[in-house]
């Protein structure tokens, strides 16, 4: 994820959109056997959602992929219209074809922080590791709260620091230097974004997710089956070499004879107030004019 624009942090290193276009398009066929984790994280989600007492009418996925989460969700909430949105075309189209022929599902090719929808349109909105590659947290999150309704919920999961870590400590070895890696978001400074969002009950929790690989190349070939490469706008090109694939195998520790990749998995979830108020600006200041001040109950 890469770093939103806070008042706390200087841009860092920014996903190239493009290039993550590309790569949603060209994983698409490859997605839903890869995806083993948005699969795990998408049961922890449900679980959470179980707690909630929601019942949608309308409800969003963002960065939906193959719409693996909207079909869990149509399971959950027969009833409700279920609104699908990526920037990828390819995987909405496969999210098409695997929709039940009475599932109410709407497609849309749109980025998350610039949805076509009116304000306050959604009782539930879903984003299930999408956050981890916006460039501008800020903005997606103040979009979604636009278009959630007042007392809807937003409900999410992302990736934190510690994600990848022993990778990222091993790349030096390959490429002399650490390169341009997605730079993902401690939690509470997740949860300072919502608060800035102009949303409120804000939970957040995270845990440590462990996936093994035989080897480096597996988990880089999942890496590119799910478009979850680092693809960075400052990001080596060319190929990765026999030669360096080599050398950064060999600086990764192994448990039991198989490579562990960690994920510092995080979710979230908050609400919009009932009474819509003014979001914070990156000054951490909220704005309003003097015909949204009401009188309190019973005063004259």
């Amino acid at each position: 994820m890469a770093l939103s624009s806070s008042p706390d942090h200087e841009p860092g290193p920014r996903v190239d959109p493009a290039a993550l276009r590309r790569a949603l398009q060209r994983a698409a066929p490859t997605y839903d056997e890869a995806a083993l984790l948005a699969r795990e994280v998408q049961g922890r989600l449900l679980e959470r959602l179980d707690l909630m007492q929601v019942d949608p009418g309308r409800l969003l996925v963002v960065d939906a992929r193959t719409g693996a989460d909207a079909r869990a969700l149509a399971r959950r909430f027969p009833k409700a219209a279920k609104y699908l949105a990526d920037p990828a075309p390819v995987m909405l189209n496969r999210a098409r074809k695997k929709r039940g022929w009475r599932s109410r599902q709407h497609f849309c090719t749109a980025w998350s922080g610039a949805l076509p929808f009116p304000d306050g349109y959604f009782d539930l909105i879903w984003s299930n590791l999408g956050l981890p590659w916006t460039n501008d947290l800020d903005t997606v999150l103040r979009e979604l709260r636009r278009v959630v309704a007042p007392e809807g919920l937003v409900l999410f999961s992302s990736l934190g620091p510690d994600t990848l870590a022993e990778l990222r400590q091993a790349l030096p070895a390959a490429f002399g230097r650490v390169p341009d890696m997605p730079v993902f978001l401690d939690m509470h400074d997740v949860g300072d974004a919502l608060s800035r969002a102009g949303l409120e009950g804000v939970v957040m929790e995270n845990e440590l997710l462990t996936v093994t690989y035989p080897d480096l190349r597996a988990l880089l070939r999942d890496a590119r089956a799910t478009a979850s490469g680092a693809l960075m706008e400052n990001r080596p090109r060319g190929l990765l070499t026999p030669r360096r694939l080599a050398a950064l195998d060999a600086a990764l520790p192994r448990e039991a004879g198989r490579l562990p990749a960690r994920f510092e998995v995080v979710y979230g979830h908050a609400w919009r107030p009932e009474r819509s108020g003014a979001a914070a600006d990156d000054s951490g200041i909220a704005r309003i004019g003097i015909d949204q001040i009401g009188r309190a109950p019973g005063t004259r």
